[in-house]
């Protein structure tokens, strides 16, 4: 399955900030639109109020009776452009309608005493009306309620007002929203120049460079994703080297040995004897097969890397039973030197760490070299105990490494001098990558008896045993 690839950097940025500014936009085009209308309201309810009062002013008592004389500047006040209509309507303290309108709607509870007028909204012949009602008392007819004017008007010069207050506010904002995201794409460009600096540095760099990337010329945010890819491209470097450093050594161990065989089939192709013919066969058997243990070594040793075993499968395996499989297998190899090998085991299992293969490779050639250097007739074992950490011991008898060499031991292709085992030198050094991969100690000691070999690994314990299983050979 392929992924999704990913939008630019620039897009996300900006899808980023514009949802977000879009969704309060939204908000505050709501709270904007309350307030249009709450300013609409309260501006076009003092106009009410101003031709309410305009009204109350000319009300008066004349020869006992309330006379209004309606000024036609007090209408006029809530004239505008916008089509709507205006009503008035002046109660007398009897509710008897002096003048105007005599249907339009009193409000539900007149002004109480401490108040001098109210505002309300009805409906009235079929649409909702904007009105206010004042009170004006009046004097010179006897102790009487207040009169009621009441001026009305409907409501689309307010909605008029209110949507322009909404719409200029709106603009106001769209262009700042806009000015934004310019200012943000501009500074995105003006910020991403260190990447596109650093992404033709490395795409001018040859195929071979693998040295580190200079962090210093970008921003903070960027640097650990460097650091990281300095990390990855330092373990690559390690691993190329470790391959060169494979394909050199295999150039020069291989050279010899194919040259010496190319040699002897030649010599005995020109003698033209038979019986020379098939000894030059054996011989060249032999040469392959050690040939072939030689590279299959070499790449154990190249996958045994302790660069490579993280990429290699990790488990809980039994170290008792794999030591025993693996010393079964070299059972033939001892008795053709009539050598006792044996096991000693708690009789348990003993659950270790690591990867099956490079274990048993490691045990292995451990025992391959024990039988090798060991004596005929001597004594070969394989031990496996449990104390703090996992212990793998393999003793022999043989001649054992002298203490100046211990440390030689463990490099490609040494041998000791003066051996008379062949050998690609290759063992021990295997057995050392693998130790390290592992995050094993290994110690080469001399047995109690004062004769041979005691190699001594220490290994990780696992915490629990493997589900299913008792090792993992793979």
């Amino acid at each position: 399955m392929f992924s999704k690839p990913a939008d630019s950097l620039r897009l996300q940025l900006l899808r980023w900030l514009l949802i977000p500014l879009l969704l309060l936009l939204l908000v505050n085009a709501w709270f904007s639109n309350r307030a249009a209308v709450a300013t609409a309201n309260l501006a076009f309810d003092r106009l009410l109020m101003a031709s309410a009062e305009a009204i109350a002013e000319h009300v008066e008592v004349k020869d006992g009776d309330i006379v209004v004389d309606l000024p036609y500047a007090a209408l006029q006040l809530l004239e505008s452009n916008i089509q709507e209509r205006i009503f008035y309507r002046v109660v007398a303290p009897t509710g008897k309608t002096l003048t105007g309108y005599d249907d339009l709607p009193a409000p539900k509870e007149p002004p109480s005493p401490a108040e001098e007028s109210v505002t309300y909204s009805a409906q009235y012949r079929d649409e909702t009306i904007h009105l206010v009602a004042l009170k004006k008392q009046t004097y010179g007819t006897g102790p009487t309620a207040p009169v009621v004017i009441i001026v009305a008007e409907t409501g689309e010069a307010r909605h008029a007002l209110s949507h322009q207050i909404l719409i200029d506010g709106l603009t106001r904002q769209a262009v700042l929203i806009l000015a934004a995201v310019l200012l943000v794409w501009l500074g995105l460009i003006r910020g991403l120049k260190p990447l596109g600096r650093l992404r033709t540095s490395v795409a001018e760099r040859a195929p071979s460079d693998l040295s580190p990337i200079d962090p210093s010329g970008v921003q903070t945010e960027v640097r650990p994703l460097i650091r990281a890819l300095n990390q990855h491209m330092s373990r690559i470097e390690t691993l190329l080297s470790s391959r060169q450093r494979l394909i050199a050594d295999a150039s020069h161990q291989m050279r010899t040995p194919l040259s010496e065989m190319r040699t002897q089939i030649e010599y005995s192709l020109r003698q033209n004897q038979p019986g020379l013919s098939h000894a030059t066969l054996i011989d060249v058997h032999a040469d392959i097969d050690r040939l072939a243990r030689l590279i299959s070594q070499m790449l154990l040793q190249a996958r045994s890397d302790p660069d490579v075993l993280p990429d290699q499968r990790i488990a809980a395996l039994n170290l008792s039973e794999l030591a025993r499989a693996t010393a079964l297998d070299y059972v033939p190899a001892a008795r053709k030197k009539s050598i006792d090998l044996n096991l000693d085991d708690p009789g348990g299992p003993v659950f270790v760490l690591g990867n099956g293969l490079l274990l048993r490779e490691l045990i292995a050639n451990l025992i391959d070299n024990a039988i090798a250097y060991g004596h005929n007739g001597g004594t070969v074992t394989v031990r496996v105990s449990h104390d703090r950490t996992v212990v793998l011991e393999v003793e022999d008898d043989g001649p054992g490494i002298a203490l100046s060499e211990r440390q030689s031991v463990f490099d490609r292709f040494y041998r000791a001098p003066g051996s008379a085992v062949a050998g690609s030198g290759l063992g021990l050094s295997i057995v050392r990558d693998i130790c390290l991969a592992h995050r094993a100690r290994i110690e080469l000691n001399t047995p109690s008896t004062g004769l041979g070999l005691c190699v001594r690994i220490d290994l990780q314990a696992a915490d629990a045993a493997p589900a299913g299983s008792t090792h993992d050979p793979t």
